[in-house]
C-alpha cells in the first residue's frame, strides 16, 4: 500500500520552513521550522492519503484495494487548506463540528460541582454507588464526539481502537471484531442524531465483505453465488473466512448481527434510495445464505428449522441451535419482510415468510428459569461470561421483546427470565474479563426490563472500573490495552435509559430507567424511527413529565411514560 503524507506551514509572518534529511536515517525527512522575530504561532497543515481503495476489493480488480496514486490528491487537499488562514480553518472546523454535537444535548444536573474540573479530577472523584450525573453525561457526549471525529464520509468505520492507537501495533491488529465490538461501536448513533455519519460502515460491509463474504460463503458452506458469509475477525481487505478455533471463530452470524444495524438505519431514515442500492440487498444476500443453511431439528423433532452446527460466541461447545443465530435469524426474516421493495421475487418471499414460520425463534427456558443459551439446557448458573448472546434478542434486538415475536414486554415469564440470566451472569467481571463492554451491555439489559437501579449501577460500573484519565475505556480494568467500545457502549446503555423505541410499533417509551440521581434533567433532539424528534423532560424520581416532538414521525405514534401513561 502506498502512503503520502505532505506537512505544509503556513503563517502570517515570513517563517520559511524546509525539509532537511535525517541524518542516522535516510528515509526519514525532518521539517524545521526557524525561530522568527515576532513570531508567537504558527500553523501546520497536515495532509494524508493512501492509494486504499474499497472498491477495488473485488474479482474485477483481483481483490488489490489498490486505487489512484495518492499524491495528487493529497496534494491538492492540502494546498486548499493551506491556502485559507487560521482563523477561517478553525471556523470551518466548528461549524461542521457543532451542528453535530449539538443535534443532541443530553441536561443532568451538577450534583456534584463538576463543571469546570478536568476529565482526570472527574474520574478521581467518581465512585460506583454515588455516580456524578454531570460526568455521566460528559462520557456520553464523549462518545458522541468520538463517533463524529471517526466516522465520517470516505473513510473506515472505526474499528476496535476507533481510529487511535498508543503505537503501531494495536492490540487484535486494530481489527473489526463482529460478535459485539463492531456492532457496539455504532449503539445509539441513529437515536443521537449522528445515523448519516455511519456511510463508512455500510460501504466497508458492501465493498469488503459481500465480494470475499460470496466465495467463502460458496467454499465453506455451499450457499448460492448470492449469499455471503463473514465471521469474527475482519479486516478491510477482504478477509472473510473463519480462522483457528471454533470457539471463537466459528461464527458465520456475523454479518447478519450487522444486518439489524442497517435495518435500523432505514426505518430511523426513511432513505429509500439509500435503502434500495445498499441497504437491501446486504440483508437479501444473508437472507439467501441462512435460506441455504437452515436445518430440521432431528434432536427434539419439534417440526423447527435451526443452524448446525454453531457456537455461541466465544462460549460453550459446538452444538446446534444456538440461541443468540435463531434470535438474529428471526429478527433478519421478519425485517426482510417488512422492507422488501416492491420489485423483489415473490417467491423469494414466500420462502423467507414460511422458513420464518417454521423457525426455531431462540426463545426457550430453562431448568433454573433462565433464558438458554442453547437449545440444549446446558446452562451453568453463575457463569460470569462477559458475553450475553443468549439476551440479543432483548438488548439491543427485539426478539424476545417484540409483541409480534415473543411479548416480552408485557410477558412476566420472559422479563423473570431475563433477570435471573443477567442476575446469574455477574455485573460484568470475572475469571475470563474485566472489560467495559461487557458492563454497558448488561446496563441496557437491566434498563429495558425498567429495572433503573440495576441499570445505573452498571454505567456507573463500568466508568469508574474501566475508564482511563483520558476517558478512554480499557479492556481489563484500568489496564491496557484500550478498546474503544466500551466508550461508544456508554451511548447505547444511557439511550436505553432514556427511550424504548420498536420497530414496527405505535408507540415508543420515554423514560424506561432514568435514575434519580439525574433527577430534573432533559434531553433535546432524540430521534426516533419514522424520522420524528423528540424532547423531553422529567421530574425528581426520573419520571417523564412533558415532551413535544420538534419534527412529526413519518407515521404517527404516542409517546408513554413507562406506567403506560400517554404524554403525546
Amino acid at each position: 500500500m502506498k502512503a503520502d503524507v505532505i506537512a505544509r506551514v503556513t503563517s502570517s509572518n515570513s517563517t520559511i520552513a524546509s525539509c532537511s534529511a535525517n541524518s542516522t536515517d535516510s528515509s526519514l525527512t525532518s521539517l524545521i521550522v526557524p525561530a522568527t522575530a515576532g513570531a508567537n504561532t504558527v500553523t501546520v497543515v497536515i495532509g494524508a492519503g493512501t492509494d486504499y481503495d474499497s472498491t477495488k476489493g473485488n474479482a474485477a480488480n483481483d481483490f488489490s484495494f489498490r486505487g489512484d496514486d495518492p499524491a495528487s490528491y493529497v496534494e491538492e487537499v492540502t494546498a486548499a487548506a493551506a491556502s485559507k488562514k487560521p482563523a477561517a480553518l478553525l471556523s470551518d472546523h466548528l461549524d461542521d463540528y457543532q451542528k453535530l454535537a449539538n443535534a443532541f444535548v443530553l441536561t443532568l444536573p451538577d450534583t456534584a460541582g463538576s463543571e469546570g474540573l478536568e476529565t482526570s479530577e472527574m474520574l478521581a472523584n467518581y465512585a460506583t454507588g454515588s455516580g456524578d450525573p454531570y460526568f455521566e453525561s460528559i462520557m456520553q457526549s464523549y462518545a458522541r464526539h468520538l463517533f463524529i471525529s471517526s466516522s465520517r464520509p470516505g473513510s473506515l468505520p472505526p474499528n476496535l481502537q476507533g481510529r487511535w492507537s498508543s503505537g503501531l501495533y494495536a492490540a487484535w491488529s486494530g481489527d473489526y471484531h463482529a460478535n459485539i465490538n463492531l456492532q457496539m461501536n455504532h449503539w445509539g448513533v441513529s437515536e443521537t442524531g449522528l445515523g448519516d455519519l455511519q456511510s463508512p460502515l455500510w460501504n466497508y460491509m458492501a465493498n469488503t465483505w459481500v465480494p470475499r463474504g460470496e466465495l467463502t460463503a460458496q467454499l465453506l458452506y455451499g450457499a448460492p453465488e448470492s449469499a455471503y458469509v463473514t465471521h469474527d475477525e475482519m479486516n478491510i481487505f477482504g478477509h472473510t473466512a473463519m480462522k483457528n478455533d471454533a470457539q471463537w471463530a466459528n461464527y458465520p452470524a456475523s454479518a447478519t448481527w450487522m444486518m439489524a444495524h442497517v435495518y435500523d438505519h432505514f426505518t430511523y431514515s426513511g432513505d429509500t434510495s439509500w435503502w434500495t442500492s445498499t441497504g437491501y440487498p446486504l440483508l437479501r444476500g444473508q437472507a439467501v445464505f441462512w435460506l441455504s443453511q437452515l436445518q430440521a431439528d432431528s434432536y427434539f423433532n419439534d417440526g423447527t428449522l435451526v443452524v448446525n452446527p454453531c457456537n455461541s460466541p466465544e462460549h460453550g461447545p459446538i452444538t446446534f441451535g444456538c440461541t443468540h443465530y435463531q434470535q438474529l435469524i428471526t429478527e433478519l426474516f421478519a425485517n426482510i419482510l417488512d422492507t422488501a421493495p416492491s420489485s423483489e421475487d415473490q417467491s423469494f418471499l414466500s420462502n423467507v415468510s414460511s422458513t420464518l414460520d417454521s423457525l426455531d425463534k431462540g426463545l426457550h427456558i430453562g431448568s433454573w428459569s433462565q433464558i438458554q443459551e442453547w437449545k440444549l439446557d446446558l446452562d451453568v448458573q453463575n457463569d460470569t461470561h462477559r458475553h450475553l448472546s443468549n439476551l440479543y434478542g432483548w438488548y439491543p434486538g427485539y426478539s424476545l421483546i417484540h409483541p409480534d415475536v415473543s411479548d416480552g414486554l408485557r410477558n412476566s415469564t420472559i422479563q423473570n427470565a431475563v433477570a435471573t440470566t443477567l442476575w446469574s451472569r455477574g455485573p460484568g467481571i470475572g475469571s475470563d474479563a474485566d472489560a467495559g463492554w461487557e458492563k454497558v451491555w448488561r446496563s441496557a439489559c437491566w434498563a429495558r426490563l425498567n429495572e433503573t437501579e440495576r441499570a445505573y449501577y452498571e454505567l456507573q460500573y463500568a466508568i469508574s472500573e474501566n475508564i482511563a484519565d483520558n476517558g478512554l475505556s480499557m479492556y481489563s480494568g484500568h489496564n491496557e490495552p484500550f478498546q474503544i467500545d466500551a466508550n461508544f457502549g456508554v451511548n447505547g446503555a444511557v439511550m436505553a435509559m432514556l427511550i424504548l423505541d420498536l420497530p414496527r410499533s405505535d408507540f415508543v417509551v420515554l423514560g424506561p430507567a432514568i435514575p434519580a440521581a439525574w433527577g430534573g434533567g432533559n434531553v433535546k433532539g432524540v430521534r426516533t424511527r419514522g424520522g420524528g424528534v423528540l424532547d423531553f423532560v422529567w421530574d425528581a424520581q426520573g419520571m417523564v413529565t412533558g415532551a413535544s416532538w420538534t419534527t412529526q414521525p413519518a407515521t404517527a405514534r404516542r409517546a408513554l411514560t413507562k406506567d403506560g401513561a400517554s404524554l403525546i
